[in-house]
């Protein structure tokens, strides 16, 4: 009888040392989220103040408007493969792009000023970028603004011209006299070790009114700042 059960021991230890392994795996897993969520809020942060800045020319604002959705590459009846292709020859000059100064002094200058950045963007970045813009999703509401915000769906208001179907479609400017616009931000790529990201936005303030930006950022000294901003359209 003894002999017909040895086995079970054995068979019981490794059942723990697997549940035990999923456990932990799962654990840093959570951790691994919470991690990325918090540096995409605080990245949130950052863009957003940059682009409510007075140096970027927008009109004052005492409300921040924002699409409570995240802004995507992903077009009508295309794949997520079809998106990242397309947005990453879009991409392709900010990849390990070279600096305009790139002496050996100028490289040591950047390292001592400016904690090692040599203005390009890390590949990992993109591929996180790409993988995320092509995807849908909620945006975050736990990023702190200086500013009351309201989160909205972006096709429920028009600026200019009245829409053929007006159905509980608003007038944004009648419904949000202290905002001038409305603020797309996309999810937030980030580099293995989350110092590095890339994230898009965009300001919509009517027909003929707006701009796209993409923005990189660096984490340094344990706080995110805005390293680089390319236009990608403006009307």
């Amino acid at each position: 009888m003894s002999r017909r059960h040895s086995w079970i021991a054995p068979v019981a230890c490794a059942a723990i040392a697997i549940t035990l392994l999923f456990w932990f795996y799962l654990s840093r897993y959570r951790a691994d989220q919470r991690a990325v969520t918090s540096a995409q809020d605080e990245v949130y942060e950052a863009v957003v103040r940059d682009m409510v800045s007075p140096t970027n020319g927008q009109a004052e604002m005492h409300q921040l408007v924002f699409d409570d959705t995240v802004q995507t590459g992903l077009m009508s009846g295309a794949d997520a493969k079809t998106c990242e292709e397309r947005v990453r020859k879009q991409l392709r000059l900010l990849e390990n792009s070279t600096p305009p100064f790139n002496s050996l002094a100028d490289k040591i200058y950047r390292v001592l000023t400016r904690g090692g950045d040599d203005g390009g963007l890390r590949a990992d970045t993109v591929q996180d970028f790409l993988t995320k813009f092509c995807t849908e999703g909620p945006l975050s509401r736990t990023f702190h603004t200086d500013f009351p915000r309201v989160f909205i769906d972006s096709g429920s208001v028009f600026f200019d011209i009245v829409p053929t179907n007006s159905s509980g479609v608003k007038d944004f400017r009648q419904t949000f006299s202290e905002s001038s616009g409305v603020i797309s931000l996309s999810h937030v790529g980030f580099s293995s070790t989350l110092h590095e990201a890339l994230v898009s936005s965009s300001f919509v303030c009517g027909g003929l009114c707006g701009t796209g930006r993409l923005y990189i950022l660096k984490k340094k000294w344990g706080r995110w700042e805005v390293t680089g901003i390319s236009i990608v359209w403006i009307s």
